[in-house]
């Protein structure tokens, strides 16, 4: 018998574990093999995500991986989404480029996350439909407790959208060169419209934050898109939701008008930030996160650039222009704002938990109209 030599981390995470009954488990009711768990258990450990999160075997109970979200709509390359029962959880399904690269960067970016200092979205699970052979990854929902005034997804370039505006989801109406119709303005449906306006609406956001947290949140932003950039990784996006709740709701959170020098940390897993408006009496609850973080540049994305050659400000670029780009759009459009007073973590869990535990409230935490 040979010595056991140790295995690190990162060593762990270049080798994906093959498939054996020690690494199968139910999923929704669905036998699935798992990828690569001694990377994220610790993790999931960290963070407080109990080991049956995702209700293994109780299909009935939420997660069904037939019924993906409404969300799933959003993005261009077709993968479905859905949602845990208890709505902290999303998980995705993944291209070919996608899986690879999340087989690739594990360990790393497990590390990452352990370290704390990140924006990226924490991803708490890998692994293989053994019926379809379809992969899917679990993430954290970084904006479970909606409805939201507005939220965005923003890349610092032309494919910036808003994807929710005062609870209300826009539906994307995409004008694509196979959709002659969609050439003329006159043609466009009041959807498309709808779609266009958010686009440019995200494509002009100037976001106020409250000096510590533009601070923290631009720092962050920037040394995320570097590693970004040394793992040769492009097509990220920002996602910001924001909520705006009147000064009678504010006050019944705890809002109040003094500082907080050192706010306590969100939940793992989450980047939320509450600060009170003293020009309105508002308080203003905003979430980020670094979604979508698994596309690699290929030979495809290299030939995507050049057929895009007329577009300046598109998203299809190299790493380094993409991270680079991306970190000083957000150091530009993340303004300071002298009107916006921090309020403590207290604050923020107050108003989600005011918004999430009644189906009837509104984005801005009222009763809805009956």
């Amino acid at each position: 018998m040979f010595p056991c030599s140790p295995c690190n981390f990162l060593e762990r995470a270049r080798t994906p574990l093959l498939a054996s009954p020690a690494n199968r488990a139910r999923v929704a009711g669905r036998l699935v093999e798992v990828l690569n768990d001694e990377i994220y258990g610790p993790l999931r450990a960290a963070h407080q995500v109990p080991e049956d999160f995702l209700e293994n075997g109780q299909k009935s109970q939420g997660l069904n991986l037939e019924m993906p979200r409404s969300e799933s709509h959003h993005g261009k390359g077709g993968q479905a989404q859905f949602e845990s029962g208890c709505r902290r959880y999303v998980i995705k399904s993944l291209s070919k480029d996608d899986n690879e690269t999340l087989q690739r960067i594990a360990g790393p970016l497990v590390e990452r996350m352990l370290d704390g200092s990140t924006m990226l979205c924490p991803i708490y699970m890998h692994f293989k439909d053994i019926a379809t052979g379809q992969y899917f990854m679990v993430m954290r929902n970084l904006t479970e407790g909606g409805p939201w005034s507005a939220k965005y997804d923003l890349k610092g370039c032309d494919d910036d959208k808003t994807l929710e505006v005062n609870g209300k989801l826009i539906t994307p109406v995409r004008k694509r060169f196979y959709r002659p119709h969609m050439w003329c303005a006159c043609m466009w449906s009041s959807e498309r419209w709808a779609y266009y306006r958010g686009k440019v609406q995200a494509r002009t956001l100037k976001l106020g934050l409250a000096e510590t947290a533009r601070q923290e949140v631009v720092k962050q932003i920037s040394a995320d898109a570097d590693w970004l950039i040394s793992q040769s990784i492009m097509d990220y996006s920002l996602l910001i939701a924001i909520r705006r709740l009147p000064p009678d709701v504010a006050k019944s959170c705890g809002a109040g008008p003094l500082p907080v020098a050192a706010p306590t940390s969100a939940p793992p897993g989450l980047h939320r930030w509450a600060m009170l408006d003293k020009a309105t009496g508002e308080l203003v609850v905003i979430h980020m996160g670094i979604i979508d973080f698994l596309q690699p540049w290929t030979m495809s994305k290299v030939a995507a650039m050049y057929i895009k050659s007329f577009e300046f400000n598109k998203a299809t670029v190299p790493p380094p222009h993409y991270g680079q780009r991306f970190a000083k759009h957000f150091q530009d459009r993340l303004k300071e704002d002298a009107n916006l007073v921090q309020q403590p973590e207290t604050v923020a869990a107050a108003a989600e938990s005011r918004c999430s535990a009644d189906e009837e409230l509104d984005a801005k935490g009222q009763l809805l109209e009956t």
